[in-house]
């Protein structure tokens, strides 16, 4: 008897292979996603390629439109623009009102999570192409811990939200970044973890702006220099998916 639970489980693995190579910025902003292409690779049912494909919408990762089909979402400056700025109010407040009522609890905190971020494999691939997931917890759980004094739940969860929204634009930024654009990412997390220590919220304030406007100008370089992945559909140029 057929499991009726085989699709939905065909349909996980291959949504989880798709979502990491978008992430990844193996596949351009914009590619093309075939279904047929994608059912021929992993050897599936369209209807199990498209659930999965229907599942990445409802992240905003993929994008579906009447008789154009399916495609990785596109990558538009002035959509990381307006994110950069909303962070950079709305964590920016969190964090200098964190720090306002910062005790000893919250200082175990920031330092825990900044070590185990600091300790923890930030690209993968035989490229080191690739962000990985425990990185990407780890990242989220640090500026989580940097704002867990704030007394607003609101604020926090508001500023978590935002930080969600703008994960996939953060992943691309650490996926494209080469010499060409050089970044020291750990540097900008320990002088966070510094100011935040030293209670000196307006500093630290200052630093997280420079964190997060980062992530955009290293998008808009790439993008003003055309160094992003030709577009493709997915199986064809943009290479296969990931096993």
């Amino acid at each position: 008897m057929r499991d009726p639970a085989a699709p939905r489980t065909l349909s996980g693995a291959v949504y989880a292979d798709i979502r990491a190579d978008i992430l990844a910025g193996r596949y351009a902003p914009g590619a093309k996603l075939s279904p047929r292409v994608i059912a021929t690779q992993y050897k599936v049912s369209l209807s199990v390629v498209r659930e999965a494909l229907t599942r990445l919408t409802e992240q905003d990762l993929v994008v579906a439109e009447p008789q154009l089909g399916f495609s990785v979402v596109g990558l538009d400056i002035d959509d990381v623009r307006d994110i950069s700025k909303l962070r950079i109010l709305i964590e920016g407040e969190g964090l200098r009102e964190a720090i306002e009522h910062a005790d000893v609890e919250y200082e175990a905190r920031v330092v825990a999570s900044h070590h185990r971020l600091s300790r923890t494999q930030f690209l993968t691939g035989e490229a080191g192409e690739t962000v990985t997931e425990d990185w990407a917890r780890a990242h989220a759980e640090y500026h989580s811990a940097l704002l867990s004094a704030c007394p607003s739940p609101r604020l926090r969860d508001l500023a978590a939200s935002m930080r969600e929204t703008a994960e996939l634009y953060r992943r691309w930024s650490g996926s494209f970044s080469t010499d060409q654009a050089p970044r020291d990412v750990p540097a900008e997390h320990r002088g966070l973890m510094e100011a935040a220590l030293d209670r000196d919220a307006e500093r630290a304030v200052a630093q997280l702006t420079d964190h997060i406007n980062k992530t955009a100008l290293l998008l808009e370089f790439y993008v003003e220099h055309r160094l992003l992945p030709p577009g493709g559909e997915l199986g064809a140029d943009a290479g296969g998916a990931a096993g």
